[in-house]
């Protein structure tokens, strides 16, 4: 009896899959036929990686149509003219990795585990779900969708009267291609192997550089390069990335997680001073002071703004404003000019910089990292010059010519050291050391030091015990994410 039970249940688990692929299978082809019957008085346009059947009043830009292998483009409207049209629709698709296409979800704010599940609202095509990116740039919806089977992610544009019943009509139409060469889909961050770095010992002049690898508590894998900001002060080590401020303790161990804090909009650059105050900066609009948790500070200052330890004055520069000394008197933040102005105008320029790539204020310098012109030609080249706090030039940091071992690209970390200077250049992908005297000592590749293979140099702090943190995000092997990677340097 129970062995005839057992035939049985064995008999339905076999039948059941099969039952339930058969009528997935006959629903997909209601459905196809259904669709084939709406699209039955509509015009075709293919544009490689995907079709459009069109309602009637609808035109398409026969100058912008794109099919290529792995790529098309196409946009339509619905007047006469694209200038006259009501609603206008863009759609583009392009084959890449993985990593490319989750970096542009979460520019566009789209969380990825909910949009692995399936949860982000938006709308519906012919034979796929686009999830909703934003509505906030240039007055257009975004839609994004990837197909994993090929490889190929799209992108769907709606500008003009968003609220058109004419827009999800044509939307039904679009309908992605199924061919290509199959893909092999990178596994979802959370899913993928993490980095791990290959710490080596590397000489520069006399010295023995030893690094420490500092890992987060968990996997930190990111979509982000190029955007990652910290500061360490007090045991805590405070972690910046577009709306999101994170605060980790620190041990020598790793870093554990305490909480994050979500700011209004996005930031992109960090400094702190001696009180805890954490000056939060976006650029082009003002710096806000974040303490304890909350936000404590609101100024008038704009650019992004490096402090002082002692809080009570700092620097503001952004690309190729001008730089400003910033005084905190009682709280209340106040800009004047500095040294260098008219970065962009030639005619009224102050000092040698176009434009700046960073700023530093150590123990008892200033450093300015930027492109100046060529004392050769026409072309600009990348330099450092320390500045006494008077503003007086005490030495320039930098080759002159392509061979020179200390040829810089772009600066994203500077410090002074107790023997002289050093800066991380993300461009080069190398840590740059020099004597007191601007005489280069020698460089380190990141790919011996840390067994990465083209790493970005995020940012750099020197602590009070003279060591170096650096800041690194590296691509995993199985391109899931980038790895966000602290360093410690000693041995300078």
């Amino acid at each position: 009896m129970k062995r005839c039970l057992w035939w049985a249940v064995l008999i339905l688990c076999l039948i059941l899959p099969v039952a339930c692929s058969q009528k997935k299978e006959t629903e997909q082809k209601d459905s196809a036929k259904q669709t084939k019957k709406e699209w039955k008085d509509r015009e075709k346009v293919e544009a490689g990686v995907f079709t459009v059947y069109y309602p009637k009043g609808w035109k398409y830009d026969k100058e912008e149509l794109k099919k290529e292998k792995g790529y098309g483009n196409l946009l339509l409207y619905d007047g006469s003219t694209r200038e006259e049209s009501d609603v206008r629709i863009r759609i583009t698709g392009e084959k890449e990795e993985a990593i490319t296409f989750r970096k542009k979800l979460a520019e566009w704010k789209v969380d990825l585990r909910e949009y692995a599940d399936g949860k982000v609202k938006g709308i519906s095509a012919g034979n796929a779900e686009f999830a909703r990116a934003s509505s906030e740039q240039n007055d257009t919806d975004v839609y994004l969708y990837r197909h994993e089977k090929t490889g190929v992610s799209y992108r769907i544009e709606v500008s003009g009267d968003k609220e058109n019943k004419k827009i999800k009509k044509l939307i039904e139409g679009i309908v992605i291609s199924d061919k290509g060469e199959k893909n092999k889909e990178a596994p979802w961050p959370w899913d993928g192997k993490a980095f791990q770095p290959k710490l080596s010992e590397q000489m520069v002049g006399s010295y023995t550089i030893q690094p420490e690898y500092i890992p987060f508590d968990g996997k930190e894998g990111t979509q982000e390069i190029m955007k990652h900001k910290f500061v360490h002060q007090n045991g805590k080590l405070f972690h910046l990335l577009g709306n999101k401020l994170t605060t980790y303790e620190y041990k020598e161990k790793g870093l554990v997680k305490e909480d994050s804090l979500e700011l209004e909009t996005d930031y992109e650059y960090l400094s702190t001073d001696n009180s805890g105050m954490l000056y939060v900066a976006q650029g082009v609009f003002e710096v806000i002071g974040i303490k304890d948790g909350k936000q404590a500070m609101q100024t008038t200052i704009k650019g992004d703004l490096n402090m002082h330890p002692s809080g009570e004055w700092g620097i503001s520069f952004w690309v190729n404003s001008d730089p400003m000394k910033v005084t905190n008197k009682s709280g209340a933040l106040t800009a004047e000019p500095w040294i260098l102005s008219g970065l962009n105008d030639d005619a009224s320029r102050q000092g040698p910089f176009q434009m700046l790539d960073d700023v530093q204020i150590t123990e008892n310098y200033i450093m300015v990292a930027g492109k100046k012109k060529a004392a050769d030609s026409d072309e600009t080249e990348t330099k450092i010059i320390v500045y006494d706090y008077e503003g007086n030039q005490v030495v320039e940091l930098g080759g002159e010519q392509s061979s020179d071992p200390d040829r810089l690209g772009y600066i994203t970390g500077m410090a002074e050291t107790g023997n002289g200077f050093v800066a991380t250049d993300g461009n080069m992908r190398r840590i740059h050391f020099w004597a007191k005297d601007g005489t280069s000592v020698g460089s380190i590749e990141t790919s011996k030091i840390f067994g990465t293979s083209y790493p970005w140099l995020e940012d750099m702090q020197k602590l009070e015990d003279g060591s170096l943190l650096l800041l690194v995000t590296q691509e995993r092997e199985d391109g899931s994410a980038n790895e966000l990677m602290l360093f410690r340097l000693t041995g300078f």
